[in-house]
């Protein structure tokens, strides 16, 4: 089983804005669907750790609060995701182009009517978008 940990990064602005990604690589039906910006917990990691690094590395940003709100089944088989509302220094991020194809902030609006993988269509509608 694998254990993946993602970052919801909102940017405080009228409307709210979420940063979200879309990978390089090929996930099938789902290829260019996006979701919150994260990775796989390494071994003798924590959650925490694994979170920051892997925000550092993709996005270059520097995550200075989180909490996590929910630990589901992801959309890929044998993989656990936990989900983290997390705040960072800044929100001017420069994107890991060999990882990622994009990476922007989006309003809810524009979530809702996105393609976006089902676990983070389900997080977002349960945690996030429901006010």
């Amino acid at each position: 089983m694998t254990h993946v940990v993602v970052a919801i990064i909102n940017k405080l602005t009228n409307p709210p804005e979420y940063l979200l990604v879309s990978s390089r690589r090929d996930f099938g039906q789902f290829t260019g669907f996006y979701y919150p910006p994260g990775g796989h917990v390494e071994n003798n990691e924590d959650e925490i750790t694994a979170l920051k690094r892997e925000i550092q590395e993709e996005l270059s940003l520097n995550i200075t609060k989180a909490q996590k709100i929910a630990k589901t089944e992801g959309d890929i088989k044998d993989q656990i995701t936990s989900w983290y509302l997390c705040e960072c220094e800044n929100y001017d991020f420069t994107v890991d182009d060999q990882e990622l194809a994009d990476a922007k902030f989006f309003t809810r609006d524009q979530i809702e009517s996105m393609n976006i993988w089902p676990a983070t269509k389900n997080v977002f509608e349960e945690y996030i978008l429901k006010n």
